[in-house]
């Protein structure tokens, strides 16, 4: 083998996911009217259950990702369905935006699912669900979102590069939260 080709495979490892590691198997993403949808098929390497014992640790929810700043638990609201505080801030091209979500949250089984209170936030209306299979070791995701902003993106570009920004931010946060769910496993 010579010695470009040899750097060149070299090189193409060092990029390779080891194995297990968090993989996005399809992403679709869409506005139509005034409502934004996100889908995300992904597979985790940590089992369902440590990846939603991140993801239900609100009060470091926030610690997820760089653009989320702060989040809680506001307590029980109904049995099994938490209210949840986020605020977090967004930013397309150089405009930047602080948003608050507040959510109802519960988990059956191996899905959670949350839906925006109205007038709480940022956003008129939003649901979430993410939805865990067993997979060996790990856990595979269907992931879907749906939300009507309560505020106007940038005129023509705007809900294009909002959708953009929010998809980036989700699969930026779910290898943040396989990263850490594996950490509890061990």
């Amino acid at each position: 083998m010579n010695p470009g080709r040899l750097l060149a495979v070299a090189a193409a490892c060092l990029l390779c996911a080891p194995a297990g590691a968090f993989e996005l198997l399809a992403v679709e993403s869409r506005h139509e009217g005034e409502e934004y949808m996100l889908r995300i098929e992904a597979r985790f390497s940590a089992g369902a259950d440590a990846v939603l014992g991140v993801l239900t640790d609100y009060e470091r929810i926030h610690e997820l990702h760089p653009n989320l700043l702060e989040s809680r638990s506001l307590g029980l609201v109904a049995p099994g369905v938490e209210e949840v505080y986020l605020r977090s801030e967004a930013c397309v091209l150089l405009f930047c935006r602080e948003m608050h979500r507040v959510e109802h949250i519960r988990v059956e089984g191996h899905t959670l699912h949350a839906v925006d209170v109205p007038r709480r936030g940022s956003f008129r209306s939003g649901a979430t669900s993410w939805r865990f299979t067993p997979d060996g070791d790990g856990a595979l995701l269907e992931y879907q979102t749906r939300f009507v902003p309560a505020f106007e993106p940038l005129p023509m570009l705007g809900p294009a590069l909002l959708l953009d920004a929010v998809e980036r931010m989700t699969r930026e946060t779910m290898l943040e939260v396989d990263r850490r769910a594996m950490a509890s496993d061990d």
